[in-house]
């Protein structure tokens, strides 16, 4: 996955979209979704994330909800970190469903996770919009809590990142799962960054 360079926030739908279309553990069918993601130096990382699908299922209003049960979109980004101890990279993740309630943290497995504070989530500012037959939200993942998380990081252009993008809903009466990058694991989890795709920072072609 190529992830451009930008020189500002605006020019994020101008980048190619990535697709969330890998279906997973017996789902047949999801709306159609996609994304943008971006990243602008000493700012941070901008995404946009679009579901084609009409009247989401949107029950949690409040960030750190388990929006996974509501019609949800999720973004997972693993870097390197300076300070790293662990056997397993730290890695991120953004769930949001469309009511723009935000479950964002950061850790080394599904459990023992630790959650964005209040403030972090005022700067990152998720936003989600519904539209007649869409939804969407828009996020920034700031330099300063990348730093926070991993310690001083440089990005620049040819810089490697791992991330993985979902589709999900875990309500039984609409329950699927899909994915960016195939998850190829029998037992259903989006935590699992060994199948996350490579993603490289290169330049913005004029």
């Amino acid at each position: 996955m190529e992830v451009e360079i930008l020189r500002s926030g605006d020019e994020l739908e101008e980048t190619k979209p990535f697709r969330v279309e890998t279906l997973l553990w017996g789902t047949k069918k999801i709306p159609e979704t996609f994304g943008y993601l971006g990243y602008v130096p000493g700012e941070g990382f901008y995404l946009k994330m679009v579901c084609v699908e009409k009247d989401p299922l949107r029950t949690y209003i409040a960030d750190q909800d388990p929006v996974y049960q509501d019609s949800a979109m999720e973004a997972f980004l693993q870097f390197e970190s300076a300070r790293e101890r662990e056997d397993s990279p730290i890695y991120m993740n953004f769930e949001v469903n469309a009511n723009g309630a935000l479950l964002a943290g950061y850790g080394t497995s599904r459990i023992y996770r630790s959650y964005f504070s209040k403030e972090d989530l005022e700067e990152i500012g998720c936003r989600a919009a519904i539209e007649d037959d869409r939804w969407n939200f828009t996020l920034k993942i700031p330099q300063r809590i990348l730093e926070s998380v991993y310690g001083p990081i440089h990005l620049e252009e040819g810089s490697k990142f791992r991330c993985n993008f979902y589709k999900i809903c875990e309500t039984a009466s609409n329950e699927h799962y899909a994915s960016y990058s195939p998850v190829l694991s029998e037992i259903p989890s989006f935590h699992l960054p060994e199948f996350f795709a490579s993603a490289k920072l290169v330049k913005r072609e004029q």
